[in-house]
């Protein structure tokens, strides 16, 4: 079983290092996977109601999911529909994050809580220009959330190898 893990684990740590130099394939499968989730969610959401005889929110957001999953990746420029609203909701949230930064930093100057509060509102200013700079070049996103993805999978393959060897041990 370890050796089955180890090998598991090293597809995975390949599958992140082919991820972090083609970042941008690797943002475009994203939307293969939330179409995969949301279809997988919604169902599960719906047999579960139906189960338990919940017929309310819950039955119609996974209704709603499932038929949002299926429409994705049935329709022609579904999933780059999916890849482009993610790399605008980065670019949102970027800004997002920098206005609360700023936001914070002034208040902790008005308050004289810190004398850091240079720092935050500098952070502050550069997120909100990444975010505008990556509405105006959603590249910058979709690279951002390609290396992200290729990280994960780098982390899951040592995870699954120190697994492997726990299991090992535990055997002996």
């Amino acid at each position: 079983m370890s050796m089955i893990l180890s090998i598991l684990g090293i597809l995975l740590i390949l599958l992140g290092v082919c991820c972090a130099f083609t970042p941008l394939t690797a943002f475009m499968a994203t939307g293969y996977f939330i179409a995969f989730v949301l279809i997988s969610a919604g169902v599960a959401g719906i047999i579960t109601s139906i189960y338990y005889k919940i017929f309310g929110w819950n039955l119609i957001i996974s209704i709603l999911a499932a038929a949002l999953g299926a429409l994705a990746v049935t329709r022609p420029g579904g999933i780059e529909a999916i890849d482009n609203m993610l790399a605008y909701l980065l670019a949102f949230w970027f800004i997002l994050r920098g206005c609360i930064s700023v936001y914070l930093s002034l208040k902790l100057k008005k308050l004289r809580v810190s004398a850091n509060w240079i720092l935050g509102l500098i952070i502050g200013v550069l997120g909100i220009a990444l975010g505008v700079y990556s509405l105006i070049h959603p590249v910058v996103p979709a690279m951002t959330i390609g290396l992200l993805i290729a990280l994960y999978f780098i982390e899951q393959g040592l995870d699954v190898i120190t697994m492997g060897r726990v299991a090992r041990s535990f055997g002996k």
